[in-house]
């Protein structure tokens, strides 16, 4: 008898090779929309990045639109899990402090945290340009996908710089002292280069970068301290 062929086993290359276009695209997507806008970023740069085919983005995404949105839901996940433990660590040691010192403490101690994420590099620097042009770009489709995973840090962050301050959260010095805090310490790793040129530095060493987190450590816990101590008790400044 002729011998039979057996049945060959269903090939999984088709899936894994369709998940893999797709995390591909969304990488070139937080990429080049980070560094040039979503406008500038275009469906033939996207999928040249990429190196797929430029018919991969209708087929996976339908639209830039949606391609868009999913690295925005892709970066969120990534930075809550960043935040999630040292989140719920600050809410659990700061729930019913009274001890303003010990919020200073409390809330510079997790901004470094953020900080030392940043600078030892989970995230990389067009990713941070991604998201920071999601909030600032008018239309950005991104938005959306980071108001969930940001709300709760923001918030606390705004309701310890008002313990601190004995202000409302709502108030206009708690909200821009809160902001200042959050965001300059993005800047650091935006302005990476220019820092290491500026320190006359090659690259961010750990000893470089532990130095450089107990000077933030020192500048986040006096700004506070300042903050505190200049502010007029339970008196909201309107801008």
């Amino acid at each position: 008898m002729p011998k039979q062929n057996s049945p060959k086993p269903a090939r999984s290359e088709p899936a894994s090779r369709s998940e893999h276009t797709r995390h591909q695209l969304i990488l070139a997507a937080l990429d080049l929309i980070g560094r040039h806008g979503y406008e500038l970023a275009t469906t033939r740069t996207l999928a040249a990045q990429a190196g797929v085919n430029l018919a991969a983005i209708p087929y996976h995404f339908d639209t830039k639109e949606a391609l868009c949105r999913s690295a925005a839901e892709f970066l969120a996940a990534r930075m809550e899990a960043l935040l999630h433990q040292p989140l719920l660590a600050l809410q659990a040691a700061s729930a019913g402090c009274q001890d303003r010192d010990r919020l200073i403490d409390l809330l510079s101690d997790f901004l470094l945290a953020q900080a030392r994420a940043l600078l030892s590099g989970a995230v990389p620097q067009s990713w941070l340009q991604f998201f920071l042009r999601s909030q600032s770009e008018a239309g950005n489709p991104a938005a959306p996908a980071f108001d969930a995973v940001l709300g709760p840090s923001r918030r606390l962050c705004r309701d310890l710089v008002g313990r601190i301050l004995q202000r409302s959260p709502q108030d206009f010095v708690t909200r821009s002292l809160s902001f200042s805090l959050l965001h300059q310490l993005l800047y650091f790793r935006l302005a990476e280069p220019v820092l290491l040129q500026h320190l006359a530095q090659k690259r961010l060493s750990p000893a470089l970068l532990e130095q450089l987190l107990t000077l933030l450590g020192t500048s986040l816990r006096a700004q506070l301290l300042a903050h505190a101590q200049n502010s007029p008790l339970n008196k909201d400044i309107q801008p």
